[in-house]
């Protein structure tokens, strides 16, 4: 249970690190997942868990890369225009297209509980954007955009991962590593075709970028991966939900984000339904 929650609560503070490296997208993605990627490999390594990295591993931690890919680059630039604590929530609601995708691609059926969670997690994201959509600028609309784009991403990556899972047995830790290093490759090599800086000009940079990638992707994901072993699953979901929470406060206490009580009830609403969807289990055939 510790693990878990220290995993969470390193995992809250990625959003701000991004903030404060102040690195293009593809250059900050490219630090964190590989510099994230080598540190879990050096963990595997030490534990004698380099022989599971198998052809199949390696070929679905691809497919998943591509997916992650997509979920950092609309995340990175939503951060940009709505801030981290908005973006961040925005990502997490991935609950509903993951659903969405298991129904009509696995032809699975929408658990009972789905019913209560898609309207709310609706509801919270309405209070949280739609009530003033009318009086945003056109960044922070797009900013919305590539929150919700986020979540769709993450919610691709994450099917990828259960169904490479259930087919191959693979490791979860090396098949997260697999796929982090992939993506690393995959943000860097978009970074270098759009002739992006690989230059980290400060030191405050450097310390968040590699805040980043070591303690919050590495350290942060494996206590995830640790922790999630030795507790029950509804649990796990609300440990979870401290990421997208504390992201948010974060954003408030560091960046003075200003908040009205409607925001705060979408929040909060949104929040409850993500929690309802989290604890639906999405099966594989």
């Amino acid at each position: 249970m510790t693990a878990l929650l220290i995993g969470a609560v390193l995992i809250s503070f990625s959003s701000v690190m991004v903030v404060l490296a102040g690195l293009p997208p593809e250059v900050t993605g490219f630090y964190r997942l590989t510099g994230g990627g080598v540190a879990m490999l050096l963990v595997l390594a030490s534990r004698g868990r380099l022989r599971l990295f198998t052809p199949n591993v390696l070929k679905w931690g691809f497919v998943a890369a591509i997916f992650f890919a997509g979920d950092f680059i609309f995340w990175h630039r939503s951060i940009a225009y709505v801030g981290p604590g908005l973006s961040t929530m925005l990502g997490n609601f991935q609950v509903i297209p993951l659903a969405v995708v298991s129904a009509l691609f696995f032809k699975e059926r929408m658990p009972p509980r789905m019913y209560a969670a898609i309207p709310l997690a609706l509801a919270g994201l309405y209070l949280m954007v739609g009530v003033g959509w009318s009086g945003f600028s056109a960044d922070y609309r797009m900013g919305v955009f590539f929150g919700l784009m986020t979540a769709f991403f993450y919610a691709l990556y994450m099917l990828s991962l259960k169904y490479a899972l259930a087919k191959d047995k693979a490791d979860s830790l090396v098949l997260a590593s697999a796929a982090a290093l992939f993506t690393g490759l995959i943000m860097g090599a978009i970074g270098a075709v759009e002739g992006q800086s690989f230059v980290v000009p400060t030191l405050k940079s450097l310390a968040a970028i590699s805040t980043l990638a070591l303690a919050c992707h590495a350290v942060g994901w494996f206590l995830i991966t640790r922790g999630i072993q030795n507790v029950r699953g509804a649990l796990v979901g609300l440990v979870l939900l401290l990421q997208p929470t504390l992201s948010f406060v974060w954003d408030i206490l560091f960046f003075g984000k200003v908040v009205d009580v409607v925001e705060l009830s979408g929040v909060g609403l949104a929040l409850v339904g993500i929690y309802i969807g989290s604890r639906t289990r999405v099966k594989v055939k």
